[in-house]
């Protein structure tokens, strides 16, 4: 397994994509999070997890490890909806956006990301009524949260996380 780990992990960004749309570079390196999911509902819930991000294909591309309940935290606390999966970002020069799959297990999820103002809003391509958005970034920390609508003009907020890098 070693020669696929070589073959896929790059060291750093490809040329292809141009440094304005940089938009998931910034995630590179290992990150702890806070989740809360179903939140407004009786069985709200938290969970301490872990998100790793990594340039792949060459640097044409952003993959990320997301781990909920963390490996550490699933030793004490397993959950029987855990969630290990793996997004690929892939940017698009046609359309000048990020061309993203999200993968685990029951699930596969088509999605496009682009940057309106200072957030990076990932939107379902099916029947585009979720929303993952990436705000409050800064170098070692970051808002994610999940956005469902109904109608396609209410939005409301069902699931979000807090990020910190971990120390190296």
């Amino acid at each position: 397994m070693n020669s696929f780990g070589t073959a896929l992990i790059a060291s750093q960004k490809n040329a292809v994509i141009p440094e304005e749309q940089n938009l998931f570079g910034q995630f590179v390196g290992d990150w702890d999070f806070d989740w809360y999911d179903r939140i407004g509902a009786h069985a709200g819930r938290h969970a301490k997890g872990e998100w790793i991000f990594a340039w792949v294909l060459e640097g044409a591309a952003v993959q990320d490890l997301f781990i909920c309940p963390s490996r550490e935290e699933r030793l004490v606390n397993s959950q029987p909806d855990n969630e290990y999966g793996t997004t690929i970002r892939i940017y698009n020069p046609q359309t000048c956006a990020w061309d993203i799959f999200y993968g685990c297990t029951g699930e596969a999820t088509r999605l496009e990301a682009r940057k309106e103002d200072d957030k990076i809003v990932l939107t379902e391509t099916g029947d585009r009524k979720m929303k993952w958005i990436f705000s409050e970034i800064t170098k070692d920390s970051f808002r994610w949260q999940c956005d469902d609508t109904e109608d396609g003009v209410t939005w409301k907020t069902y699931r979000e996380l807090f990020a910190v890098r971990k120390k190296r």
